[in-house]
């Protein structure tokens, strides 16, 4: 029976948000990992399910996680690298499967997925195949592909196929260890840089289906496109196409890979996402007459940004607007609230204290309605099965707006902050959270309509807002005279 390591460092790096410690890592070792990924519907749990299925030893080693936040500091991430590394090294393993997102960067390594696998390489040498899973928004190039034997990117976004994924990489790892196939895996970039957009518009829709069309060929084991991660201040970012095919094959792994990337050259200037500034999206929800979310783009948690900006909240509280909020993390208020005791009235100066442009605080007299533990697990097709804990929670009523005050930081996925902080939505005209892109998995198919806002943040809808020093080459929109067309083809970046 083959031995099959399962581990990973998953990190979303937004490199002009404060830096990531070792407090910021949820750590598992062991059994843990099995544990904590059983039900779940995440690239984990995808990757143990599938292993124990094809009758496999799954071996779970090190996987170190955290809410996407800033540039990892340099010794935790070697702490954790080199712990996982020493397992992996001492369990006599057949094949390694990883969880790994594609966009961690660490103090003065621009590419934490490149470091993490080119040690591996070194250490267990060339002979044992390792296949590892990728967000859709990792930022990636021609040499991740060399060092792995198959990379599998999730597809949609939001990351509802995130188990799927994690199957798909565990089949394939069965085929390159029983029937010993030789994958090639082609990363080609495209000079684009756009923020997160769903997956559910119309051009990723026709691109998917390219995509698809290529996948059924002979073969073709994966072809995907990923979208990048655009807040960060590095070279090697933007939009790329993975394409995993059989050396032996006959349909080679980068020609595909080139076509996929000019169709999606071809219809950028259909990507785009519409959104207005608070008090315009506010106002535009309360004519509306029906429940309406309103979700704040450019302060979500799940792209890097400290999650306890001002903007939208203070704009629901001028308008008078009747909402509920969830949530904005604030671990002092939260134990002022704590101090005081539900039902006392407390006069606070909520959020807006980790980064100006964020918005001041929020100085207003609160009554507080709840006090409670904020852990759950996500219902929504978004990580189903997933243990999230917010800490304690505060709920707070100013002015109309009930808001949900955290002490841990999570993008809102379902109404799971709500229910924990008991606030009925329900109740409410305007539901207002933190998020892109991924609460639409839950949210979309239950209320009649989305409005975004995004004020000023440090993940906004536009891109250009946020200034860059070390891009090499120009990248469209920043720039107006890309021509991707004009660079060579196949691209081989060095090992």
């Amino acid at each position: 029976m083959a031995r099959i390591g399962i581990g990973g460092i998953f990190h979303e790096t937004n490199t002009f948000a404060a830096p990531t410690g070792l407090a910021d890592f949820q750590i598992l070792r062991g059994v843990e990992i099995t544990s904590f990924s059983h039900g779940a519907r995440t690239y984990l749990g995808g990757l143990i399910d599938e292993t124990g299925a094809l009758g496999f030893d799954a071996v779970p080693l090190v996987y170190a996680e955290a809410t996407p936040s800033g540039t990892i500091r340099r010794e935790i991430y070697f702490a954790l690298r080199d712990e996982l590394i020493e397992q992996a090294a001492a369990s006599d393993l057949d094949a390694l499967l990883l969880s790994i997102h594609g966009a961690g960067v660490v103090e003065d390594i621009d590419s934490l997925e490149e470091d993490l696998c080119s040690a591996l390489r070194q250490r267990l040498g060339n002979k044992v195949p390792i296949v590892a899973t990728l967000d859709l928004h990792g930022n990636i190039r021609q040499r991740l592909g060399d060092l792995c034997s198959a990379l599998f990117p999730v597809r949609l976004n939001p990351h509802v196929d995130q188990h799927e994924r994690g199957v798909e990489a565990a089949r394939c790892l069965s085929e390159i260890v029983l029937s010993r196939a030789d994958f090639e895996t082609a990363i080609e970039q495209v000079p684009m840089l756009f923020p997160p957009v769903p997956t559910s518009l119309p051009v990723f829709v026709e691109l998917d289906r390219l995509c698809t069309e290529i996948e059924r060929q002979e073969g073709v084991a994966c072809a995907r496109i990923m979208h990048g991660f655009p807040y960060v201040d590095m070279p090697n970012i933007g939009a790329s196409v993975v394409v995993v095919a059989r050396r032996d094959g006959a349909n080679g792994a980068r020609r595909l890979a080139q076509r996929i990337a000019g169709a999606l050259w071809e219809r950028r200037d259909q990507i785009k996402v519409d959104s207005l500034q608070p008090e315009a999206a506010i106002q535009e929800a309360m004519r509306d007459g029906r429940t309406v979310v309103v979700n704040e783009f450019s302060d979500n948690t799940g792209a890097g940004s400290p999650g306890d900006g001002t903007h939208l909240l203070s704009a629901l509280i001028a308008a008078g607007a009747r909402s509920c909020f969830s949530h904005i993390f604030d671990p002092g208020t939260v134990a002022q609230a704590a101090a005081a005791g539900v039902g006392a009235r407390i006069k606070v100066a909520l959020g807006g204290h980790t980064n100006a442009l964020l918005g001041l605080p929020i100085k207003a007299e609160a009554e507080v309605l709840g006090l409670n533990n904020g852990l759950f697990r996500v219902k929504s097709p978004m990580g189903t099965g997933e243990t999230i804990d917010l800490g304690l929670l505060a709920t707070l009523r100013i002015g109309g707006v009930d808001v949900v005050v955290s002490s841990g930081r999570r993008q809102t996925l379902d109404d799971g902050p709500f229910i924990k902080a008991g606030v009925d939505v329900a109740q409410f005209p305007i539901l207002a959270l933190k998020s892109s892109q991924h609460f639409k998995a839950w949210f979309e198919p239950r209320f009649a309509r989305i409005v975004t806002a995004d004020p000023p943040g440090l993940s906004p809808v536009d891109v250009s807002k946020l200034h860059r020093h070390r891009l090499q080459r120009p990248m469209w929109p920043l720039s107006a005279d890309v021509d991707y067309r004009a660079e060579p083809q196949a691209r081989q970046e060095p090992v």
